[in-house]
Order: structure tokens, then C-alpha cells, then sequence
């Protein structure tokens, strides 16, 4: 009876240990680049200019001269 749960317990373990999924191939290391700051800081600002222009035409076009 024991023998039988050992080779059980011995057997589920073996099926989990060849359960996980092996990579065919190592992973490759990979290089950060260079963040250029200058270039985001530059595109948000902007993005932000033209987010304040739409904001004050829409403005602009909501408080028009009323009749």
C-alpha cells in the first residue's frame, strides 16, 4: 500500500515537472536605447499647445453672440 502511494506521488510529480512548457530557444538579451527626452518632452508640449487651441475654439464657437 505504501509503495503504491510512493510510486503515485512519485508519478503525479513527474507529470508536473514535464508539464512545463519548455523554450526552444534561450531568450535573447535585449538592449535598452537611448531615450531622447529633449523629443518627448518637445512632442508633449506639442500635443499640449494644440489641445489648449481646440479647447479655446470650442470656446470661441460656444459663447458666440447670441440672438
Amino acid at each position: 500500500m505504501r509503495l503504491r502511494f510512493i510510486v503515485a506521488t512519485l508519478a503525479v510529480c513527474a507529470a508536473c515537472v514535464f508539464d512545463i512548457p519548455q523554450s526552444r530557444a534561450p531568450a535573447e538579451p535585449q538592449r535598452a536605447e537611448a531615450i531622447d527626452f529633449d523629443a518627448l518632452h518637445a512632442e508633449a508640449a506639442a500635443a499640449l499647445n494644440g489641445l489648449q487651441q481646440s479647447r479655446e475654439r470650442r470656446l470661441a464657437s460656444v459663447t458666440g453672440p447670441k440672438f
